[in-house]
């Protein structure tokens, strides 16, 4: 970044517009910003400062504090910086917060933060004025996103702007004379290394989760072996090797056992079928018996349904010889009604034919009317011609009446919508200067949503930390009980095992026999065997039971204890986050939000309100269009109709004249000529009438003879048509049963009653063989079985039983233990593996936690290591600068040992004195040489800053006051520093009051003190 130029007005101690002109210092120039305490040379800086991030160098000084006290109420401060990156050129311009005199000068309004950056089109020459130049907008209102884009243009933030920049009065020293924590901080902000403190802290926490793993699995392995009684792996996989093949022994035992007492259940099954056999035998008979007495009831059922068969097949016979009679009897019925109808007609139509004859000699009677008639339609063009124009001209007088009405209603109105227009487009102007005025709302808007959602966030952190707390509490509580839990389980497991061992001895006893050995003791006599106890008697799964709850309890209990720890890790996490937002206050941020809101609402009621104008304008001018159009529309339709007028009306004049000489008014003509086509019209019309009325008359008659004519022909055929369906009736019948049509009716059935018949006779029919099929099956069977004593199965059965429970008993013991002792040996093998797969891990992430949080001989941690390297790059430049001030006496180096076992190191500053050898704190320098080490750091950090900050390269640096500490020789080794920057294509700026200085550095800018504020001149060395 290269400065070109600075404008400043009402800023800081400058009341009126000041510029620098950088491009007249020359090409790369060192030049010395001078002038007396006060009177503003260090607020040139604030002022870059200012426009590029909108903070001063100090940051203890605000934007909104910078207005100078001596500048007009109506000046605006504000300040232009235009500077060039590469080939390209920007400017960005930026007002503080400040209070001015309004465009009404009567009162003062707030007027917010601004800021605006610019891009400049085209190329641009020295000798150019940039001010006429052609400027592009980038961003012309939002604070927020000026502040983005400068941050990606010169690749810094305001922080390291101002440790690679700028220099400010008693800032550069802050990182020599740090102690190495704050020295920390401070590297750490300028190069963005909070990640690496965010890698220790996650290789430290895979650490600690390593380890409280293996902890874990350490307790499970532990818990697996008290549970099976050995000491290790080892021990117990050779007491389930031997107890194997004893399993198997008993297993085969217990088989042959089961097959007994499946073999004789099954015969004692079979035997109780035989005897229930019996007994249905015996029913199925009886119902046999009782089924036959119904043989005579169900003959007679199938009687009728035979003969109602057998008149189901004559039905269609019968039937058609029933329709033919109807038929016949219908169609007589109809020739006789045709015959009165036929005689009827003949006589009406004699009487129509009389009454036509009539109205067909009144018609020729009347044919002068006609003669009359057509002379009368000759005049009627004329009457009608007559007729239109006096109605024209008495209509075009009527409409310039009301065309002059209009007229003048048109120009009242044009003349008011003129007067309404000037109105609203005063008013427009007032609002919009009003608008104008408001201050700038975004930016505050975007900051105070930003405190709210801080704020909110604080909230819901205390929300949180409280409810975390009551969880703490309860899981504290949860924990307690569980660990009880745990312990009555525990007790409970141990009972049970007692009484499981001693309710074995007498199932052991019941199977010993006098003289045969004990299989326990081996003793063949048996003088007082165990007995059983009902109250202490426990299953096999009683006891795996209660293991298994045991088991649950214990990893319940484990669980609860790692979710208890997470849980007071988080709240603590909560407490540190709520401590950093203590500052926050609901009752500020809504005083904030009640001024923002009142101001939100004015600009909104003043925008409302200019698009309610707006819209009104936009009406008023559309309708002062349309009444203009209207007037001139009226205008011309008031010529073109008092044309009209006039020539109607001499029309009119002369045919009136010519109709004079008729013996008829023009009144009469059409009332005259209506009566004579009514007369003409009625004798027509009874004429058409009479006619019709013939015509239609002798149809009917004609029509009736023709349908009398078909009917008599009609009833011959349904007279040979009924003759024939009965003979057809009468041989059917006499072929059948039946000997007369009573018969036949009475053997006829409903449908439904037909189909109870036939279901009833074949539900008997089937029941009657089933009941056959079943005595045969039961008989068989019987008959297949041999009897045997039930009591004497029943008894043995029960034996073998008894005798198979105990064997069972003793099967399920040595098979449980095998199984447990089986899955506790697959679980620690699998636990063995899991805890190398941890070791290994261990082994890695341990070692890298150690490295990482500096548990090493250097006590240094990753994050220091990093910050060290880039220490070192600083130091390798600031110690070129250093060593050629104090003529190669001292060199900047970082402590390498250990000064404090208890602390961190790694970022110690120290100076080596080439003319002791010694190395020593720089705080041991004299106040000079304190200085010259501080300036020498600076420089260095400004370069490596500015390696580190993406390629941005700054042609520009100011160092801001210290050179009145050094003595001539001294002085001079520091310019020749500075001066050498220059080679490297940088310029420098030294703002100081020191009278050596302005004696060796010819260029500079003077700033100037008055009563009234302070100005600049600029001199320059030809």
């Amino acid at each position: 970044m290269k400065p070109l130029a600075l404008t400043m007005q009402a800023f800081g101690p400058f009341p009126t517009q000041q510029s620098i002109d950088f491009t007249l210092l020359g090409e790369h120039p060192l030049f010395l910003i001078n002038g007396a305490t006060g009177a503003g040379k260090t607020t040139l800086l604030d002022a870059i400062s200012f426009a590029l991030y909108g903070e001063t160098t100090g940051q203890d000084r605000a934007g909104k504090q910078m207005r100078c006290d001596h500048a007009d109420d109506d000046c605006i401060t504000e300040v232009e910086f235009t500077f060039a990156i590469g080939t390209k050129i920007y400017r960005v311009t930026r007002q503080p917060t400040q209070h001015v005199l309004g465009q009404r000068g009567n009162a003062t309004v707030e007027r917010r933060t601004t800021a605006s950056l610019y891009e400049l089109r085209g190329e641009w020459h020295s000798q150019q004025s940039l001010s006429t130049m052609d400027w592009q907008p980038i961003e012309t209102r939002k604070v927020t996103e000026v502040n983005k884009f400068i941050e990606g243009l010169l690749g810094l933030r305001a922080e390291q702007f101002r440790q690679v920049v700028v220099l400010p009065q008693g800032k550069f020293r802050e990182l020599l004379n740090a102690d190495a924590n704050e020295r920390e901080n401070i590297l750490s902000q300028l190069f963005q290394t909070q990640r690496f403190k965010r890698y220790e802290e996650l290789f430290k926490q895979q650490a600690g989760d390593l380890k409280k793993a293996f902890e874990k699995l350490e307790q499970q392995k532990a818990h697996i072996l008290e549970g099976t009684g050995c000491d290790d792996l080892t021990q117990l996989e050779q007491q389930v090797a031997e107890l194997k093949p004893r399993l198997e022994t008993q297993q085969n035992a217990l088989q042959q056992l089961h097959q007994q007492v499946v073999d004789t259940d099954y015969q004692l099954k079979q035997q109780h079928t035989r005897n229930a056999k019996s007994k249905d035998l015996q029913h199925a008979k009886q119902q046999h018996d009782e089924l036959h007495t119904q043989q005579a009831e169900i003959d007679n059922k199938q009687h009728r349904i035979n003969k109602a068969q057998a008149a189901i097949r004559l039905v269609p016979a019968y039937n058609d010889w029933q329709q033919a009679e109807v038929r016949l009897n219908a169609s007589r019925q109809k020739q006789t009604q045709l015959s009165e109808d036929k005689q009827q007609q003949a006589k009406s139509l004699t009487n129509t034919e009389a009454k036509l004859e009539d109205a067909r000699t009144k018609l020729e009677q009347n044919k002068p009317l006609r003669s009359t008639l057509q002379r009368l339609e000759e005049l009627l063009p004329t009457v009608e011609q007559l007729e239109r124009l006096t109605q024209q001209v008495e209509q075009y007088q009527s409409t310039l009446v009301q065309q002059e009405k209009e007229g003048k209603q048109l120009r009242t109105d044009y003349d008011a919508a003129q007067s309404e227009l000037k109105q609203l487009r005063t008013e427009q102007q007032q609002v919009q200067t009003q608008i104008d005025e408001l201050p700038e709302l975004e930016s505050r808007t975007q900051a105070l949503l930003e405190q709210r959602k801080q704020l909110s966030k604080k909230q819901q952190l205390a929300e949180q930390a409280a409810v975390l707390k009551n969880t703490q509490a309860q899981l504290q509580r949860s924990l307690e009980a569980k660990l009880a839990h745990k312990q009555h389980v525990y007790n409970q497991v141990n009972e049970l095992e007692q009484r499981w061992l001693a309710s074995q001895a007498p199932l052991l006893a019941r199977r010993l026999e006098p003289q045969q050995p004990c299989p326990v003791c081996g003793s063949t006599e048996h003088p007082s065997p165990a007995q059983s106890d009902a109250n202490a008697l426990v299953e096999q799964h009683e006891l795996e039971q209660a293991r298994e709850s045991y088991r649950t309890a214990e990893q319940a209990f484990y669980d609860e204890q790692t979710t208890l720890t997470k849980t007071s890790e988080h709240e603590h996490q909560l407490t540190q986050q709520l401590s950093e937002l203590a500052d926050l206050s609901e009752a500020t941020l809504e005083q904030q939000e009640a001024r923002l809101n009142n101001e939100r609402k004015q600009r909104t009621a003043l925008l409302n309100h200019r698009q309610t104008l707006q819209h009104k304008l936009e009406l008023a001018e559309q309708q002062r269009g349309q009444l203009e159009g209207q007037l001139d529309h009226c205008r011309s339709q008031y010529a073109e109709v008092k044309a009209k007028h006039a020539s109607a009306q001499t029309e009119l004049e002369n045919l009136r004249q010519r109709w004079q000489q008729s013996d008829m008014s023009v009144a009469e003509v059409k009332p005259r000529i209506a009566e004579l086509k009514r007369q003409l019209g009625q004798l027509e019309q009874q004429f058409e009438q009479a006619q019709q009325a013939t015509q239609k008359q002798s149809q009917q008659y004609h029509a009736t003879q023709a349908q009398l004519k078909a009917e008599t022909e009609e009833g011959e055929r349904l007279t040979q048509a009924l003759k024939y369906a009965q003979q057809t009736w009468e041989a059917q019948l006499s072929a059948s049963n039946f000997i007369s049509d009573e018969d036949f009716k009475s053997a006829q059935i409903d449908e439904s009653e037909l189909k109870q018949l036939s279901q009833a006779v074949a539900e008997y029919n089937q029941r009657a063989i089933e009941l056959k099929s079943t005595i045969k099956e039961l008989q068989r069977y019987i008959d297949d079985i041999p009897p045997a004593d039930i009591e004497q199965l029943t008894w043995q059965l029960e034996k073998l039983r008894k005798d198979r429970e105990l064997e069972q008993s003793r099967f399920n013991h040595q098979q449980s233990v095998l199984l447990n002792n089986e899955k506790a040996a697959e679980r620690l093998q699998q636990l063995a593996i899991q805890n190398q797969a941890l070791e290994a891990q261990y082994a890695s992430i341990g070692t890298l936690a150690n490295l990482a949080t500096g548990q090493n001989s250097q006590r240094l941690s990753l994050h220091r290591f990093i910050l060290s390297v880039l220490l070192d790059d600083i130091l390798i430049v600031a110690s070129q600068h250093l060593g050629q001030m104090t003529h190669h006496r001292y060199q900047l180096v970082r402590e390498n040992e250990v000064s404090d076992a208890r602390s961190a190191s790694g970022l110690n500053l120290a100076v080596t004195d080439a003319y002791t050898g010694i190395q020593r704190s720089t705080k041991t320098l004299s106040g000079g040489e304190s200085f010259q080490a501080a300036l020498a750091l600076a420089l260095g950090l400004s370069e490596v800053v500015q390696q580190y900050s993406g390629g941005i390269k700054l042609d520009m640096l100011f160092v801001d006051e210290g050179f009145g500490s050094l003595d001539e020789q001294a002085l001079d080794a520091a310019i020749d520093v500075l001066a050498n920057l220059r080679a490297s294509g940088r310029s420098v700026g030294i703002i100081s009051h020191v009278r050596e200085l302005k004696e060796r550095i010819d260029t500079r800018i003077d700033v100037h003190k008055g009563q009234h504020g302070s100005h600049i001149t600029t001199r320059v060395n030809n």
